[in-house]
């Protein structure tokens, strides 16, 4: 009960602390922060979730059900999958703004305007969140517990919610040109022929 407590409240914070408004206030309140904002965000994020996955890893766990050596072959398949395509999903970010490093150089903030079509957001709008669902599903097959059943089905709800709401921020952000390509391009299953 506590390991699922503890999803929750993690992915409220990350979500609360992700949003335009408090971002927002933080900047009106603490001006000078704000370059630094995004990397004390991932920071903070990167402590609880190592506290989260320890405390996990220290419940007792048994087995759900019998591990057969198809059901970890397709599990390790997954898990290579989709962090594999995390991997490269992650090339096309700006990774100093994406993870927060490249404001702390001095100078205009690396704040991407460009809306990213090409190389895998040509074929889905979120491959990091495909990858990291795919990496979900193969880690449950692999180690079938009840604290990992806790953790990949919190994981994989927040995903589904989050990417929602990443939706709305980019269709603010980059207005007719987000909604355009909402319509052309698939949230999360790729689409495999091209136009």
């Amino acid at each position: 009960m506590l390991l699922l407590l503890g999803w929750l409240a993690y992915y409220t914070l990350h979500s609360v602390l992700a949003a335009t408004s408090v971002k927002a206030a933080v900047a009106a309140r603490w001006p000078l922060f704000t370059r630094y904002y995004r990397l004390a965000y991932n920071v903070l994020a990167a402590v609880l979730l190592a506290g989260l996955l320890f405390y996990q890893q220290q419940r007792p766990a048994t087995a759900l059900w019998e591990q057969r050596s198809g059901l970890l072959i397709t599990g390790y398949a997954l898990l290579l999958g989709g962090t594999g395509l995390g991997l490269l999903a992650l090339r096309g970010y700006n990774l100093a703004e994406f993870g927060g490093w490249g404001y702390l150089r001095p100078g205009n903030l690396p704040v991407s305007t460009d809306l990213n079509t090409s190389g895998l957001n040509a074929r889905m709008r979120h491959p990091l969140y495909t990858g990291l669902l795919l990496a979900l599903a193969g880690y449950l097959l692999v180690a079938p517990t009840l604290p990992h059943l806790i953790s990949v089905a919190c994981s994989a709800l927040y995903v589904l919610v989050g990417v929602r709401l990443e939706e709305r921020k980019l269709r603010h952000h980059f207005g007719q040109a987000y909604t355009h390509y909402q319509t052309r391009v698939p949230m999360l299953l790729p689409r495999l022929r091209k136009d």
